[in-house]
């Protein structure tokens, strides 16, 4: 017979008030802003960043990830931490919620599992392959268009004067191969475009990808990223909305007129007449070919155009 013990539920959890004009914060001693679809039932412990990052020590995976699912969280990686005990990181839409909260047997025992978790993901030396903000950098405006960035991006020749810069640099060279951060850039992107105001599960609203220079580099980099984004946010999947006739060469280091970037591309006009359009990118360097492929947008009719990019290289546009 397994004995059991009633758990001690403690929470330092400050939320946003979206209802208010301004960023207010709360601080409440229980946790109905964050459990606000399902109270757990199992042994956890949180640790939650302003910044959109979670660490978790769970007693029941999965519990936990049907919690993640309910509540919109995106488990980026987890381990077993013991026999009893699996840890673990997530993400979430930035700038909503910030503090701890333990479900545990002891206030001694929910101390300890919160130092813990401080401990293994903050700690000074530890290393991240890939960098987890969900909220946007920055933007800049090209011809009248918002382009949101996540991060300022430091090409090969620049040295990465941190830990940080070498983290972006991965993110976008995973990006770029393929492979399996699609789904993790789809996630981040999601929750920094809702962080931004960005209005969930528009119909009249298509994800599109900006063209790689070869149909080998657009298969590799953009099916599963747009697949997942346009999921989280309920709007289209406009991958197929641009169709690349011929490979060419990058014409990256001279002058290129908008015909000579634009000429190997088929467009698909009922992704576009009509239709708010979300140009996707992996990086937003000169903005030349952003700025032309908006503007065929425009020609054919869509309503309007915001640019999304991993990165804005440093001394670029």
């Amino acid at each position: 017979m397994v004995e059991e013990f009633e758990l001690l539920e403690e929470a330092e959890v400050q939320f946003e008030d979206s209802d208010c004009a301004e960023s207010v914060w709360h601080g409440v001693g229980y946790c109905e802003s964050l459990f606000c679809r399902k109270k757990p039932a199992a042994e956890l412990t949180l640790v939650i960043r302003k910044e959109g990052i979670l660490y978790f020590l769970c007693a029941d995976l999965p519990e936990f990830q049907e919690l993640c699912r309910l509540h919109g969280w995106y488990v980026v990686s987890h381990h077993p931490f013991s026999a009893t005990l699996e840890i673990g990181m997530c993400i979430m839409e930035a700038g909503r919620h910030a503090g701890w909260y333990s479900l545990g047997h002891s206030s001694e025992r929910n101390a300890v599992y919160r130092e813990l978790l401080e401990y293994t993901f903050e700690r000074s030396e530890r290393q991240d392959f890939y960098p987890y903000e969900t909220s946007f950098k920055g933007q800049c405006v090209i011809d009248g268009c918002t382009c949101h960035y996540l991060h300022d991006y430091h090409p090969t020749w620049m040295e990465k004067k941190d830990e940080h810069q070498k983290r972006v640099s991965n993110l976008i060279f995973r990006f770029k191969e393929g492979g399996h951060c699609g789904e993790l850039v789809a996630q981040i992107l999601a929750f920094a475009l809702l962080h931004a105001g960005f209005e969930k599960g528009r119909k009249d609203t298509v994800l599109i990808p900006v063209p790689a220079s070869t149909r080998e580099r657009q298969r590799r980099r953009f099916p599963v990223a747009c697949y997942y984004l346009s999921r989280e946010l309920g709007i289209e999947d406009g991958y197929k909305a641009i169709w690349i006739a011929e490979d060419r060469e990058q014409l990256k280091g001279r002058e290129k007129s908008g015909g000579e970037i634009l000429s190997n591309l088929q467009f698909t006009r009922r992704y576009i007449r009509g239709k708010h359009i979300v140009l996707l990118d992996d990086v937003l360097t000169t903005g030349t070919n952003f700025l032309h492929l908006f503007r065929r947008m425009k020609e054919l009719g869509a309503v309007s155009v915001t640019g999304v990019f991993l990165g804005k290289t440093v001394g670029g546009l």
